[in-house]
Formats: structure tokens, C-alpha cells, sequence
């Protein structure tokens, strides 16, 4: 039953492995033997010198402990990848056989085949820490050789001991997020579910979103730093923001198409629609409106915040055209920035304000009922 199972595991994950991330591995091994083999030096070498230049990386790896920790992070990294296929491989449901049949066997013989499973895995750097070992012992650097070389049976001994533990563990109920278990008692209006959508399950994508935004605000006051109080600048600024924000728009279409496609059934006035969905984005944009009301004045917030409220309303109309695709719904976007752009920069940046929201009422009263659901 034991010999089964490693060659499943094997076959599983082994040999997955490898096919997954050949390229990757050819290249590294092509590139370490072109090095060792074919570098050329500059200027002249002695005949007797060539081959200690030849193999310069390897000697440097055993006699530089600077050298050698960058080597031992890297087998780290490649530990990680390998230890994240093998999770991700039995997180599949056509592997959980492996939770009822593997496990019988007594834990002692299920580590020795993990340790097994692992060296396969490692064979690529164990074979060039082996290489890098005798050729230190050869130059005469014992400790560090000596180091590497053990390191790495460690590392897999770790990593075999994770993939015991994990495929042992009792298969467990899903658990809700800290914001399910804080709001789940809330009311919570059916145009605002986006938001707990974001902060649940979408939260890599807002945190890059909001990294842009700083970068972008961050950017323009580095280049117009002598314009910092300019409200044609602070308009720009603002259209930047929202901009840097068009996929988080994009994905609360989708959300929407997805989950409450039934509201097009309910007797909700059209207008109620058009607002309450961009009050989603407003709650997004939350920490630069906090950054407007603390920065500036009121009136000048105030206009700012309700240019933001105006675009967002625009961007979000433009998903509901027929047939709408990412590529030309992107050219609306930034057709719109850059004749937004003309506008701030001839002094008729205010005139946006309505415009913009005319515009998206217009286009939201013609196509609301349309069903142009995004793919």
C-alpha cells in the first residue's frame, strides 16, 4: 500500500511539478552551465588561472558567506514554490483520496515519503549544492561546503513535515472573514453589497488601487510643486484618482450582473439606481476624500468631491452601452480623461460637474434595461 502511494505521490507531484515549471528550470541549468563553461574574462588570463575564473561564481558561493546566504534564500524560494504546488496539487478534490488511503499508514512511513517526495523535487539544487560542495572541499573551504550541504536535507526535512501535517489535518467548514463575523448582524442595503464584496475577498485589488492613487497624487505634486494650491492642478489631480479606480468600477458591474440582476425586476425608481450604485465608490474613495476635507478648504473639497462623484457616475454609465468590452469601454475612459484634461486646462473644469452627470443620467435612462452583461 505504501509503495502505491509513492508512486502516486510521485506521479502527482513530481513529475507535475517538472512539467509545470520546465522553462523555468532548463533556463536556470543553461544558464549556470554556459556561465561555468563558456564565460570568457577580460583581459589576459593565465592558462593555469582559467579555470578558477570559469567556476568564479562557484568558489565565491563556498568562501563568501555573503554569497552563500543569497544561495540559501534562494533554495529557500525554490523550497516555498515547490511546497506551494504541493498544497495547491492536494487541495484538488480529485487528490483527496489521498486524506482516506495515505494516511492509514503510520506517520513515521508517511514522512520518510514526504522526505522522498521532496528530494525529487530538489534534485536540481541538490545536485548543483553537491557540485558546489566538492568543489569547495577541493580549494579548501570545509565549513561553508560543509554548511550548504547540510542545509539542504534540513530544508527538506521541513518541508516534508508541512505536507505530513497538512495532509493530515481534518478537512475543515470554511470559515467566515472578521467582516462577515462583525457585520453579519448589520442591515446591510443591497446597493452598498459591493463594498463588503471588496473588503471580503477583493481586498489585494483595492490596496493596489489605492497604492496608485497615492503614486499618482504623489507624482503630479512632485512635478508641480510650485502649483500645489492651483484648482486646475487639484482638478487633474482628482481625475487621476478616479481613473487609477476603473477596476474597481469594472468589477462592481460584474458584481452586479452576477448577484443583483434581479433589481431590474423591482419596482425602483430609475433615479434611486443611478445614485445609490455610485455610492459604492464614494465609500471606496473614502481615504482620499478624507485627504480633500483635510487638505484644503471646505467650498474647494465640496467641488472636488462632487467632480469624483460625477466621473464615477460617467464611468459606471458607460458599462451599461451594448455590448460593452473591456477594450472600448478603456477608450471611454481615457477619452474622457483627456477631453476632461482640455477642459481643466481652458478654465471650464466646473462645467464638468454637470455635464458629466447629464451625460451618465442620459446614458443610464437609454440602456438600463438593456441586459448588457459583462463576460
Amino acid at each position: 500500500m505504501l509503495q502505491l502511494s509513492n508512486l502516486a505521490l510521485r506521479k502527482i507531484f513530481v513529475n507535475g511539478f517538472y512539467r509545470s515549471h520546465a522553462g523555468m528550470l532548463v533556463f536556470v541549468f543553461v544558464m549556470l552551465i554556459s556561465y561555468c563553461l563558456f564565460i570568457n574574462t577580460l583581459g589576459t588570463v593565465m592558462p593555469d588561472q582559467i579555470n578558477f575564473w570559469q567556476f568564479f561564481f562557484t568558489i565565491s558561493l563556498v568562501s563568501n558567506p555573503l554569497i552563500m546566504g543569497f544561495y540559501l534564500f534562494a533554495s529557500v524560494l525554490y523550497a516555498y514554490k515547490g511546497l506551494q504546488y504541493v498544497l495547491s496539487q492536494l487541495a484538488l478534490p480529485q487528490h483527496e483520496f489521498l486524506y482516506y488511503s495515505f494516511t492509514a499508514s503510520p506517520k513515521r512511513k508517511q514522512f520518510s515519503v514526504w522526505c522522498k517526495v521532496q528530494a525529487y523535487l530538489f534534485i536540481p539544487v541538490l545536485c548543483y549544492t553537491l557540485y558546489a560542495g566538492i568543489i569547495g572541499l577541493v580549494f579548501g573551504y570545509y565549513l561553508i561546503s560543509i554548511g550548504i550541504v547540510c542545509f539542504q536535507p534540513l530544508l527538506i526535512m521541513g518541508c516534508a513535515y508541512i505536507c505530513l501535517k497538512e495532509n493530515n489535518r481534518l478537512i475543515a467548514a470554511s470559515k467566515f472573514s472578521w467582516l462577515i463575523r462583525i457585520s453579519r448582524k448589520w442591515n446591510k442595503p443591497v446597493f452598498l453589497l459591493y463594498v463588503f464584496q471588496v473588503f471580503n475577498q477583493a481586498k489585494l485589488p483595492y490596496l493596489l488601487t489605492k497604492l496608485l492613487s497615492w503614486a499618482l497624487i504623489s507624482s503630479v505634486f512632485i512635478l508641480f510643486s510650485d502649483l500645489e494650491d492651483n484648482f486646475r492642478l487639484l482638478m487633474l489631480i482628482t481625475s487621476c484618482v478616479v481613473v487609477s479606480h476603473v477596476v474597481l468600477i469594472y468589477q462592481e458591474k460584474l458584481f452586479n450582473d452576477r448577484y443583483l440582476s434581479f433589481l431590474a425586476n423591482f419596482p425602483i425608481p430609475k433615479v434611486k439606481v443611478f445614485f445609490s450604485f455610485g455610492l459604492n465608490h464614494l465609500i471606496l474613495l473614502l481615504p482620499e476624500i478624507c485627504w480633500i476635507l483635510t487638505r484644503f478648504d471646505t467650498i474647494t473639497a465640496l467641488v472636488l468631491i462632487a467632480f469624483a462623484f460625477s466621473v464615477v457616475l460617467l464611468f459606471r454609465s458607460f458599462l451599461l452601452l451594448d455590448k460593452i468590452q473591456v477594450k472600448t469601454f478603456l477608450i471611454l475612459v481615457f477619452g474622457q480623461f483627456f477631453l476632461s484634461y482640455l477642459l481643466i486646462l481652458f478654465g471650464l473644469g466646473l462645467m464638468l460637474v454637470p455635464v458629466n452627470v447629464v451625460v451618465a443620467w442620459l446614458i443610464f435612462k437609454i440602456n438600463f434595461l438593456n441586459d448588457s452583461v459583462l463576460d
